[in-house]
């Protein structure tokens, strides 16, 4: 093989397989229309053809050129991206600095133990900031290499100044609240999966803390059922990503995983003893009055978030019904892509 033959062959060894052969062709005609007319009739000898590749440039930053930009992040879903990171972040921080507030809380504040409860608490942010941070990252990969982005770079090039003096269409996808949505739900799945220890109330009797989770083993039966609920989320989350407006069948399907979602909750919820509180546990207050209250008060709790997760599912289904019955055909507000 002549220095041609092996340029060519180095390049398309960069190339993806479906059009490598066209572009290998297209690359060597290129360079040998390019060698015609800088030899002008001349035998073409190794330095001229040297010359001439090393004009053309590295067989990697050639094969480059025919390639589409390959991001991890793209720079259009990067704000978005940005925007869900430092809200998770936040909630991360305060969550932590309020573990270390409880954490020197329980010990002597002596030089020593309050430099090992900062230092345990900086190892401990720094982790979940990270491990965090990869979650996001993971989403928004997927995200990249979906028919989702591909929206998002419509509505960029789509773009028209007169969309400025019209009022949104109410059936427009918010796409920011889907991802928010994705983000905070895969969180809240690797908390109960991961770190169920975090979920406790910790209190000090008689100068000595301890730690009392908040859910007991009847609760964590049905993390399975969680975990479907969350992934089916996700998954609904990140198909209506691809859409520009609500659909009939997408509100239908929504409104089934909102329902499935109110089902499920109720269910744990009227579950016998899925808290760990019982009046011992609040005997250590050594307050009878109070432990028979916060007692009292546990046990309210699941009738409360039913009532409310109930109410909410009852006037989700209605708006859901009435956007349905209205149509998007009889709405006043022009569409914004």
């Amino acid at each position: 093989m002549n220095l041609l033959d092996k340029y060519v062959a180095e390049v398309g060894k960069h190339l993806p397989r479906k059009n490598r052969a066209d572009i290998e062709a297209e690359i060597r005609s290129t360079l040998e229309d390019m060698l015609e007319e800088r030899s002008q009739g001349q035998a073409v000898d190794d330095e001229m053809m040297k010359s001439l590749l090393k004009e053309y440039g590295s067989p990697k930053k050639v094969a480059a050129t025919y390639k589409p930009k390959q991001y991890l992040i793209s720079p259009r879903m990067f704000p978005i991206f940005e925007l869900v990171t430092r809200i998770v972040w936040i909630v991360l921080f305060a969550v932590s600095l309020f573990g270390l507030v409880v954490g020197l809380a329980k010990v002597d504040l002596t030089s020593a133990e309050v430099l090992s409860q900062v230092g345990g608490w900086a190892a401990g942010l720094f982790s979940s900031l990270t491990a965090a941070l990869g979650n996001i990252v993971l989403v928004f990969a997927i995200i990249e290499r979906t028919q989702a982005v591909n929206e998002f770079e419509k509505e960029f090039d789509d773009w028209d100044p007169a969309e400025l003096e019209v009022e949104p269409d109410p059936a427009l996808v918010k796409r920011g609240e889907l991802i928010a949505t994705i983000i905070f739900t895969v969180l809240g799945l690797v908390i109960f999966n991961l770190y169920p220890d975090l979920i406790a109330i910790h209190m000090n009797t008689n100068g000595r803390w301890t730690s009392t989770p908040i859910f007991t083993d009847a609760f964590f039966r049905f993390l399975p059922w969680i975990n479907v609920m969350g992934l089916a989320q996700i998954g609904f989350n990140a198909f209506m990503l691809a859409r520009d407006i609500w659909k009939p069948f997408t509100r239908i399907l929504g409104l089934l995983v909102e329902v499935a979602g109110a089902v499920l909750t109720v269910i744990i919820l009227t579950t016998p003893h899925i808290f760990s509180f019982t009046p011992e546990t609040w005997g250590m207050l050594k307050d009878a009055e109070a432990a028979k209250f916060l007692t009292q008060f546990f046990e309210f709790i699941p009738k409360i978030i039913i009532i409310i997760v109930v109410i909410a599912t009852i006037m989700k289904v209605v708006q859901t019904s009435v956007e349905m019955v209205k149509g998007r055909s009889t709405t006043p507000h022009p569409v914004i892509k």
